[in-house]
């Protein structure tokens, strides 16, 4: 009697196996899903990089909670608020980027050190741009080498003592303009160059005080020349009215002799008598008593 060929034997999964099946499967879906999740923080912008078609420059991402395409598209994020760059003399002074103090020609051949401030920020609508063209480290690449090289060809301008106080603002100004267009053309937005500190060397700070003291002794001589030439016409004037004064009193007494002999008895001693006697009589004074 031929027998029925037996069935082959699957093997038999126990309740253990399964479960770790639908572990194994609900971690591959988490992650699958929470890579297609992008969260945008405030103060920044996300761009997605798609393996098909490169940076979507046309789509930033604002604010917020964002889908994307899991592991096919990649998403970056981009820092819009104000950022500074400092450079200065003293190490780590700046609060997110800092740098060396940096040293510029002048125009009359010193040398001055310069500590500054650069506060920008990205601009929203080109931050994907930003990333395609220039990448993450814009600030190294753009805002450092800009900003350094912008303000030694304007200081070249001014002479030391312009550049440290008579014309300080006016270089301000122009570092503004000039850098404000330059970064404009890379997607960022100058906010303001500071030109917080400006130092000579120890010979040249030597000789402008120097020269300050000089001009300070020419003012004083100055001074003093002024006072000596008003006193001198004050004296003029006094002189001028005691001759003044004088002729006219001789005019007076010219025309009146009277005058005379009242101003005689006018100066003499209260215990001498006195009387007025004709014009043509000398006076009799009792000298005896």
């Amino acid at each position: 009697m031929s027998q029925f060929p037996q069935m082959p034997q699957f093997p038999q999964f126990s309740l253990k196996g399964k479960n770790l099946i639908t572990i194994i499967i609900a971690v591959i879906a988490f992650i699958i899903i929470l890579d297609g999740l992008v969260s945008v923080p405030p103060g920044h912008v996300g761009i997605i990089y798609d393996r098909g078609r490169g940076v979507l420059t046309e789509k930033e991402l604002p604010e917020g909670l964002h889908l994307k395409i899991p592991f096919w598209q990649v998403s970056y994020l981009t820092d819009i608020r104000t950022q500074e760059y400092t450079m200065s003399v003293a190490p780590g002074e700046g609060a997110v980027y800092s740098d060396d103090s940096m040293t510029a020609p002048t125009s009359d051949g010193q040398t001055v050190a310069v500590d500054a401030t650069v506060l920008f920020h990205v601009d929203r609508t080109k931050a994907a741009d930003l990333f395609q063209t220039v990448g993450p480290d814009y600030i190294q690449k753009i805002v450092r080498t800009v900003s350094r090289s912008q303000i030694r060809a304007v200081i070249a301008n001014y002479s030391a003592i312009d550049v440290y106080a008579k014309k300080r603002e006016e270089a301000e100004d122009k570092i503004n303009e000039v850098i404000k267009d330059l970064f404009a053309k890379k997607d960022i937005i100058l906010e303001r160059v500071l030109l917080r500190h400006i130092a000579f060397s120890a010979q040249y700070a030597s000789a402008i005080e120097e020269k300050q003291v000089a001009e300070q002794k020419i003012q004083k001589a100055e001074f003093q020349r002024q006072e000596a030439e008003k006193l001198k016409e004050k004296k003029i004037i006094e002189a001028e009215a005691d001759a003044k004064a004088i002729e006219l009193k001789g005019q007076t007494l010219k025309k009146y002799p009277q005058v005379i002999q009242f101003e005689f008895v006018q100066k003499m001693a209260e215990d001498i008598n006195w009387g007025i006697m004709p014009d043509s009589i000398v006076p009799l004074l009792n000298v005896g008593q």
